[in-house]
């Protein structure tokens, strides 16, 4: 259909972002009949000035950009009037600017929207220096603006992040409005020769010689390349070179088709479905991956810093990098208990011993005459005149002298200084969890203390009237959750807080919420839907909720939201779920807010040693461990049976589409090591 394609990985930099090439910067990738090109560029202006030299050689062209083409349902209307995506675009134009250095005003532009909406935003997200009352920097701060969160295709899309964000991990609302504008101006450059899908087109294949397009080049494996982003403009081109008319038809059998097309826009590639998983029609079950993506956007680190004593700091998450104060070893020293002598100046025959030895690496022994050795022990530094170390086992010494059986190599036996670390080496980074090992290491390079982030302190809440303590006498449950759960809080290097039990009341659960002295909160039962699930009314009322419906096995109902400032867990009831979406989304989401990087693993790919069945529509989480190098399953799937917890090694995930496995197939394996829980 197209004889070039063109993909462009945008950026919102404020300035440019170097000569070298690097990652979270602008790539395009442009494919002539299967032949591709690849650039990085540091602006804005570089990159749009490339992609027009390849738009007037004349080809049949296909250019895609990886920013939103539209708003949601409201916010052109309210802009411009009209119910249209393109002269939103305009309007940006004429108010954005963006000068060929990158800089740009976005968060102002971003403000003087907001102050034409109700309420507060719905813009969000801004760095902290900049002083604009009216672009609230947290997601928390909105209120009564009266848009809705998210466009029709990102409802679609696993891991598609709202506009309204333009700071922080994540965030993708800054490339939109900086790109809309630039795309203004492109229309404008370019007029009848090109045409926007779906807005100018409806759902129909672009006739004009451009076709201007909306792409997510998350949707495809990178390609092998030195930087990610690089990768995935390789692969979004490679995929938009077999597209087929379906791509561009298919979505016009959806809802309201007609006005998504005209102001939302979509992106290419993307199929509606009639129900995005096999749970209950009707209903939007939001995927694993969106709803990690959502925490990891929402909820970062906002914890003090403070300098503790590096022998205190191991479990600590560093702060800022940490360099090196000296050299390791700070000299040159011996590698072995031998004798020590300047290799150049032997002779043959018997050497010369000086009085005295160089013990220690903190002594210093006098300098060594040519052609003389001296007793030398390993850690010592080497004195002056003394380049090599002989093994005391190659010497013997007696009355006249040292006798070598052979002379070493020039140097031998010796280590220089900062063999291990020079001074002024990056040694340790920012986020890291500190282990003994690192602690180790800042001590050889010279820190006493180590500049860590403040402990965040999480709290815990069990609800429900059936709960009873643990070793009460029924009738009753036993509260399995929170010691379980303070246990795991202990394990991930929080403060844990034992915030207790309150009934099935909700005025106690408001006034136990309010009072918590915590960053965040893990609560146990009540986020369901039922007469006594207080907690899902509560967080929907007078708190904030990001995802309810997660489409995950075991772990509904899960709801996980904002409480007055503080992220708030409503993990399930059941004592195996409570567990697994606890060290699945709450473990990242507190050590990003700690401070840490977020920490999603990496699963192993390991075979089966058992069969399942799975149908299409959710994540499911197998309590499992490894035997014999395969990897086999508890018996049952029940998430009452708190038995396969303590059976358990790690978790086998099964994918969100159906699947079927048989014995030998491989699976995703993740041990409870790699979860901080071993």
């Amino acid at each position: 259909m197209f004889d070039l394609i063109i993909a462009a990985d945008w950026s919102a930099a404020a300035r440019p972002t170097g000569p070298q090439p690097r990652k979270d910067a602008i790539w395009v990738c442009a494919d002539l009949k299967g032949t591709q090109t690849v650039e990085y560029f540091p602006t804005r202006t570089a990159a749009l000035d490339w992609i027009d030299g390849w738009l007037e050689q004349g080809h049949r062209t296909l250019l895609g950009f990886d920013f939103a083409f539209g708003y949601p349902a409201g916010f052109a209307t309210a802009l411009t009037g009209q119910d249209a995506a393109l002269p939103l675009w305009d309007w940006l134009a004429e108010r954005i600017e963006d000068g060929p250095d990158n800089a740009n005003n976005r968060y102002v532009a971003a403000q003087e929207i907001n102050r034409l909406f109700p309420g507060i935003g719905p813009f969000w997200g801004r760095p902290a220096h900049l002083d604009l009352p009216d672009l609230p920097p947290t997601d928390r701060a909105r209120d009564g603006h009266g848009l809705p969160e998210r466009r029709a295709v990102e409802t679609v899309v696993p891991g598609a992040k709202p506009l309204w964000q333009l700071a922080y991990a994540g965030a993708v609302g800054s490339q939109s409005l900086v790109g809309l504008a630039a795309l203004s101006r492109l229309r404008a450059r370019w007029g009848a020769e090109m045409q926007v899908w779906p807005q100018e087109t409806g759902w129909t294949l672009p006739l004009a010689r451009i076709a201007l397009v909306e792409i997510y080049p998350s949707l495809w494996p990178p390609a092998l390349a030195p930087i990610k982003d690089q990768g995935q403009v390789i692969a979004t081109a490679q995929a938009l070179r077999d597209a087929t008319p379906d791509w561009f038809t298919a979505p016009g059998l959806q809802p309201d088709a007609d006005r998504i097309a005209r102001e939302e826009g979509w992106i290419l590639s993307v199929q509606p479905a009639a129900s995005c998983f096999a749970l209950p029609p009707g209903i939007h079950w939001t995927t694993v991956a969106e709803a990690l993506a959502t925490l990891r956007a929402t909820f970062p680190c906002r914890q003090a810093k403070q300098q503790v004593p590096v022998g205190a700091a191991s479990g600590r998450i560093l702060a800022t990098p940490v360099t090196a104060r000296r050299a390791n070893p700070p000299a040159a020293n011996a590698a072995v208990d031998g004798w020590g002598f300047a290799h150049a100046s032997l002779r043959a025959g018997v050497i010369p011993v000086v009085p005295g030895r160089a013990a220690a690496a903190t002594t210093t022994a006098d300098p060594v005459a040519p052609g003389h050795a001296i007793r030398i022990f390993t850690g010592a530094a080497l004195p002056p005149g003394v380049d090599t170390v002989a093994l005391q086992e190659d010497a013997r010494v007696d009355d006249w002298g040292l006798h070598l059986r052979a002379i070493p190599k020039a140097g031998a036996n010796t280590r220089p200084a900062g063999e291990d670390v020079q001074a002024g080496d990056a040694i340790l980074p920012a986020g890291r969890v500190l282990r003994p090992s690192d602690v180790a290491l800042a001590i050889a390079a010279g820190h006493g203390t180590l500049p860590v982030r403040a402990r965040l302190r999480v709290g815990v809440l069990s609800t429900g009237d059936e709960i009873i303590a643990p070793g009460a006498t029924p009738p009753g449950i036993h509260d399995v959750n929170r010691p379980m759960l303070l246990s795991m809080l202990s394990r991930w290097g929080v403060d844990a807080v034992d915030l207790g039990h309150v009934p099935d009341d909700p005025d106690a659960l408001r006034a136990a919420l309010d009072a918590a002295p915590v960053d965040a909160i893990l609560t146990s039962g009540g986020a369901s839907a039922g007469d006594e699930d207080h907690l899902s009314r509560l967080l929907a009322a007078e708190g904030q909720v990001h995802h309810w419906r997660i489409a995950i096995k075991p772990g509904r109902p899960l709801a996980l939201g904002d409480w007055k400032g503080r992220a708030l867990f409503g993990l399930p009831g059941n004592p195996v779920a409570a567990f697994t979406c606890a060290a699945l989304f709450a473990r990242p989401t507190l050590l990003q807010m700690s401070g840490a990087d977020w920490a999603e693993p990496v699963p192993l790919r390991l075979p089966a040693g058992f069969a399942k069945r799975k149908k299409d529509g959710r994540r499911e989480v197998l309590r499992a461990r490894l035997r014999h190098g395969a990897v086999e399953v508890f018996a049952s799937e029940g998430s009452g049976r708190v038995s396969g917890l303590s059976w358990a090694e790690g978790f086998v995930m099964l994918p969100d589409e159906a699947c079927e496995i048989t014995p030998g197939d491989l699976v995703d394996y993740i041990p409870f090591a790699d979860l901080g829980l071993a």
